[in-house]
């Protein structure tokens, strides 16, 4: 018991130096890469360590003490040689045996923390790619290299900023830990409850409408969550057993939780904290990048609303009960609490950094706290918000430096230009087949990792290809990242179908494959919006909103082909039809578009023609 408590005041005490750590950078400006990344990293491994155990038997706690207190000296080692680092020549300049050993120590404490907080699969990647470095010269010719040396990996991996302190780290020590920060905070305060309630006032009450409150509420906690599984704990544990009370199955309860869920990490302005790795990557202003992924992101919720909506239809599942509805007058009042978003928007439209503006958010989400006696921080609930943060953090800083250690390889190897090559000869150089290849291997790359790390996997590899092609850098960056994204709902990894599944007491797999079902629709965005820029605000204003428009009823036109209900349950051939007015409409010519949309229309005034017999059962299967 005595040890328990002592462990928790030990986790307390680093939480707050972590977080105070982070705060007074984003306050009065960072330190150095080389020192910043290193105390970023040694804070999060040490609590790691202490908050992640080998397993959950007392007996194993000790060598969790042990590890926390070697990766405080192997990783503080690093920070305390921050300027000697910051001025040798990585590969060039020798390595003392207590670098090689302390290199060597810091790679293996990270890969173990990794498993432990990230997952395996993440471990194992980051594993692999490092046997690559080794075994290179007995790979297949398209993806040999010369192969190198341990002291060459230790030296390129912990002693530079190219391996585990590269840009992910970066980003990780300076944004994304203090918009964990910001989430953890306004779930503190109540934020997430009055998303709740307004997806139910807007929601709850037509066909479907569990589902319907879940993509609301999703697409906005979306926005404060860094994570589409805990998207999914945060609304999945109300909008799943509402779901299941009016009479859709677990697997599609579960389903409609996870594909809502992923979009949050789509949707601006935190994107899954990878907005701002975007931002770096490309050398552009971060609002531009919100900017360009605004469309795309509502295009995803109005797609999987309108798929909800027509088998709402079919299947007969009506809403919620008047009674189960919350006034409007008792969440405006509560509106408040969403200040910090509006506050963080606007500093970033004037101007001023993500790093900045988060901060300010962050003081003002405090403040905002003690308007009310419900929401008011006391001592003990504020130090809970920073212990969640710190350990948030910790699996986001581990996932980074492990991506970092591919990035590694990737830039001392070379790599992605043999993938490159290897991509660009089975497609055969035909684009579109070259597209589906990438998008395969952006949704495989993305498997089992956090939003975030996906992204770097994915863009480090695969945006190569994307210029290749004869994509600009903006466009072929959203497409994997996109994919990366769906990833969290494919089998056989499927996070946020994993998280769901807990909740609806359901198969992960089966609800996996019924969230493919459910949001097909979502995987056909990326390829619209990479052959029609309009869609990321790219040309004038009456095209922007023509072409959105326009994707909204090809939206209509998938969701009544892959639902069957248009109107009226619809047979194979109404459905092909509708089909063939979904490609007709997302044609970049203006001339077959409004052919498409003419289809459609006819579709609609036509139905009875291509109408079925409801079938009995029908509800049961949704």
């Amino acid at each position: 018991m005595k040890e328990n408590k002592a462990l928790k005041y030990i986790i307390a005490a680093l939480s707050v130096a972590y977080v105070a750590f982070h705060m007074y950078t984003a306050a009065y400006g960072t330190f150095v890469p080389q020192l910043q990344r290193p105390l970023h990293l040694a804070f999060a491994v040490v609590i790691g360590f202490l908050c992640y155990p080998m397993a959950q038997k007392k007996d194993f706690r000790w060598l969790d003490a042990i590890l926390a207190i070697v990766s405080l000296f192997a990783f503080g080692y690093m920070a305390f040689k921050y300027q000697e680092v910051s001025m040798r020549q990585s590969m060039v300049t020798p390595l003392s045996t207590l670098d090689i050993i302390v290199g060597g120590i810091v790679i293996a404490l990270l890969l173990e923390l990794t498993r432990r907080a990230v997952g395996w699969v993440m471990s194992v990647i980051a594993i692999i790619f490092l046997a690559y470095t080794v075994f290179g010269p007995y790979m297949p010719s398209l993806i040999s290299h010369r192969g190198y040396g341990l002291v060459d990996i230790i030296d390129y991996q912990v002693f530079g900023l190219d391996g585990i302190y590269s840009i992910p780290l970066s980003i990780s020590a300076t944004y994304i830990v203090l918009f964990i920060i910001l989430g953890t905070l306004m779930e503190f305060t109540g934020a997430g409850d009055v998303i709740m309630d307004i997806g139910k006032a807007v929601a709850g009450g037509f066909r479907g409408g569990p589902a319907k409150v879940a993509t609301i509420s999703s697409a906005l906690f979306g926005s404060i969550s860094g994570s589409a599984a805990a998207n999914v704990y945060a609304t999945g544990t109300f909008t799943i057993p509402m779901m299941k009370k009016i009479g859709y199955t677990p697997s599609f309860s579960g389903a409609v939780e996870a594909v809502a869920s992923t979009g949050g990490q789509i949707m601006p302005p935190i994107m899954g904290a990878a907005a701002f790795l975007m931002a770096e990557l490309l050398g552009i202003p971060y609002i531009q990048i919100c900017k360009a992924a605004l469309i795309p992101a509502l295009l995803y919720y109005i797609s999987l609303f309108i798929v909800l909506d027509f088998e709402a239809a079919r299947t007969g599942i009506r809403g919620l009960e008047k009674k189960e509805l919350p006034k409007w007058k008792d969440i405006l009042p509560r509106l408040y609490l969403m200040l910090p978003l509006v506050v963080l928007v606007a500093i970033l439209m004037m101007g001023y950094t993500p790093f900045r503006s988060a901060y300010y958010a962050i003081i003002l989400t405090f403040i905002l706290s003690f308007f009310s006696r419900k929401t008011r921080f006391t001592f003990a609930s504020f130090l809970d918000a920073i212990i969640i943060s710190a350990k948030r953090t910790v699996m986001i800083a581990a996932a980074c430096g492990a991506a970092g250690i591919v990035i590694g390889v990737i830039t001392l190897t070379g790599i992605g230009l043999s993938l490159s090559s290897v991509i660009l000869s089975l497609s055969g150089g035909v684009r579109i087949f070259a597209l589906l290849l990438v998008m395969v291997s952006s949704i495989i790359m993305g498997m089992g990792t956090p939003t975030t790390v996906a992204y770097i996997v994915v863009s480090t590899l695969s945006v190569p290809i994307m210029k290749e092609l004869g994509y600009a850098a903006l466009p072929a960056h959203l497409f994997v990242f996109y994919f990366a994204v769906l990833s969290m709902i494919t089998p056989p990894v499927a996070l946020a179908a994993y998280a769901a599944a807990d909740i609806a007491k359901e198969s992960s797999m089966k609800i996996g494959f019924t969230a493919m079902r459910i949001g097909a629709i979502v995987f056909t965005i990326p390829f619209i919006f990479l052959q029609d820029q309009a869609l990321l605000m790219k040309g004038p204003a009456l095209m922007i909103a023509f072409r959105f428009i326009m994707a909204v009823l090809s939206a209509v036109a998938f969701a009544g082909a892959a639902t069957g209900w248009f109107g009226k349950n619809m047979n194979l051939i109404g459905r092909a039809i509708l089909l063939v007015a979904f490609g007709l409409i997302i044609s970049p010519e203006v001339i077959t578009t409004f052919i498409g949309t003419g289809v459609l229309a006819a579709m609609w005034f036509l139905k009875g023609m291509f109408a079925v017999s409801k079938q009995p059962g029908m509800q049961a299967s949704a």
